[in-house]
């Protein structure tokens, strides 16, 4: 149940960080709570998020909307499509209009496996499209996620996978 919670929290941070702080852009995010880091896009700024574990990483504003990338960890004791798996099933029982654009393997630069797939739906009346990126570490489980609107969003899709190729564990 919390995996739900979870889930829910990410899609509404999503559509909620519509916002346009000034702090300076960051090449590197390292988060040494989580022991990991990636790059966040070219010029994005790096901001303390309250109630969040971690940082998160936005892009500028455009359309009264700011793309965010944002992290969540929790501990599950399945493999990682197991849990990419029951987290699809959880969203498309939760979200309006869910639709799964793309699903793939992906590999880190430090070969470390993980999987990456895209939605949209809709959100207060808006279609949002999320990238995710989930990686595991033990048993430890790593959500990244990328939202924006989904009018333009797909510009966004090798500019994350980019970053997410930067994520590496410490």
């Amino acid at each position: 149940m919390r995996m739900v919670y979870r889930l829910i929290l990410l899609c509404l941070i999503g559509f909620i960080v519509a916002v346009g702080c000034s702090d300076k852009p960051q090449r590197q995010l390292y988060e040494k709570e989580g022991a990991f880091s990636y790059d966040p896009p070219a010029g994005w700024n790096v901001v303390e998020f309250p109630g969040l574990k971690y940082r998160i990483a936005h892009g500028p504003k455009e359309n009264n909307f700011a793309p965010n990338i944002n992290v969540v960890d929790e501990i599950f004791q399945g493999s990682l499509d197991d849990y990419v798996d029951a987290n699809l099933k959880n969203m498309e029982e939760l979200m309006v209009d869910f639709e799964i654009i793309k699903r793939k393997n992906f590999k880190t630069m430090d070969n470390v496996d993980a999987v990456f797939f895209v939605s949209e739906n809709k959100q207060q009346d808006v279609m949002i499209r999320q990238h995710f990126f989930i990686i595991e570490s033990g048993k430890r489980k790593y959500v990244v996620t990328l939202s924006t609107r989904a009018d333009g969003g797909d510009v966004l899709d090798d500019v994350f996978e980019k970053s997410m190729s930067t994520f590496r564990f410490h």
